[in-house]
């Protein structure tokens, strides 16, 4: 079963889906970077140890979503396992784009990271573990962000969220 808050989405917007993140100030960030970017629609998969309830006082959506989502502006589509939520995602057109390190992916800075008039929905990997093989299995595509260093080739989730985002945007 799934939840939603309103259905209406724009062609050409980005979404997220957040799943298997694990620390509640990664989950924040999200949806504050998801704001930030324009994005309206937020899918969510599990998560049970994080209330996106937006009238619950102890709720975890950072106060500065809050209204956003009374006011219609941001959807919060939550389903209790990600291959419904997948699906869901797939029946609105759009692409889920993991965003990992891995062979196939594709530079986020590369002209045709893209395609032309794709709808795409963004999932991050674990903050620790990166993607699990579901998640991989699930993905229509991948990209990466290219790093410079020869530090850990991790950035923190809710960076890279940011950075892939601003280049899709």
């Amino acid at each position: 079963t799934h939840t939603h808050i309103t259905t209406t989405m724009k062609a050409q917007e980005p979404s997220i889906l957040i799943y298997n993140i694990s620390k509640t100030p990664n989950v924040k960030s999200l949806l504050k970077n998801a704001v930030a970017f324009g994005c309206t629609t937020i899918f969510v998969a599990g998560q049970k140890n994080f209330k996106f309830d937006h009238d619950e006082e102890k709720s975890g959506i950072p106060t500065s979503v809050k209204p956003l989502i009374r006011e219609g502006h941001l959807n919060i589509i939550k389903f209790d396992k990600l291959e419904e939520c997948v699906d869901h995602i797939h029946s609105l057109g759009m692409t889920l784009v993991g965003v990992e390190i891995d062979e196939s992916a594709k530079d986020i800075e590369a002209e045709d990271c893209f395609e032309p008039d794709c709808t795409v929905c963004f999932m991050m990997g674990n903050e620790g573990t990166g993607m699990n093989e579901k998640q991989m299995r699930l993905c229509d595509r991948f990209v990466k962000i290219r790093q410079y260093g020869g530090g850990t080739a991790s950035l923190n989730v809710s960076i890279a969220a940011a950075i892939v985002l601003q280049v899709y945007s």
